[in-house]
């Protein structure tokens, strides 16, 4: 077995004189909510769940209104539900309530709208959706799928 040789193991960066870069700022960095912004999300959520919504739909529009993640709009439509319950326990949402024939027609004008909207934004999983549920409207009405 033969000896290794010496290497010499000075750095060149330590004695060139350069220092080494800082890591730039990440500009996605999202500050924290206040507590008034969290209650009116929550306040927010509470209507919309007074109106039937269902919970997906509602985190959705948080998520969109508000630029919160998938996570927080959802916990913030829950801990609406919960406090809902606390304060008026005879309350009890639907998860999907039944639309009559007099409220179609002005859901399909606004889902149109919406729809138009999401495809302007390019927004394809709300385009998608939204699609559906205008032709889930379509056909409680008895009209054809072509429109």
């Amino acid at each position: 077995m033969g000896s290794l040789p010496l290497v010499d193991c000075s750095c060149k960066i330590l004695t060139s004189g350069v220092k080494p870069r800082q890591a730039p700022l990440q500009s996605t960095h999202f500050m924290k909510r206040s507590n008034e912004q969290k209650e009116a999300h929550q306040q927010h959520a509470k209507r919309l769940l007074d109106l039937g919504f269902r919970k997906a739909d509602i985190s959705a529009t948080l998520q969109r209104k508000y630029n919160l993640s998938r996570a927080t709009a959802y916990r913030d439509v829950d801990e609406a539900d919960q406090s809902r319950e606390i304060e008026d326990l005879t309350i009890e949402a639907d998860a999907c309530p039944m639309i009559s024939l007099e409220d179609r027609d002005a859901l399909m004008r606004m889902t149109r709208q919406l729809i138009i909207d999401s495809y302007s934004d390019g927004n394809v999983q709300d385009f998608s959706r939204l699609v559906r549920e205008y032709e889930r409207l379509a056909r409680m009405g008895g009209l054809s799928q072509k429109f």
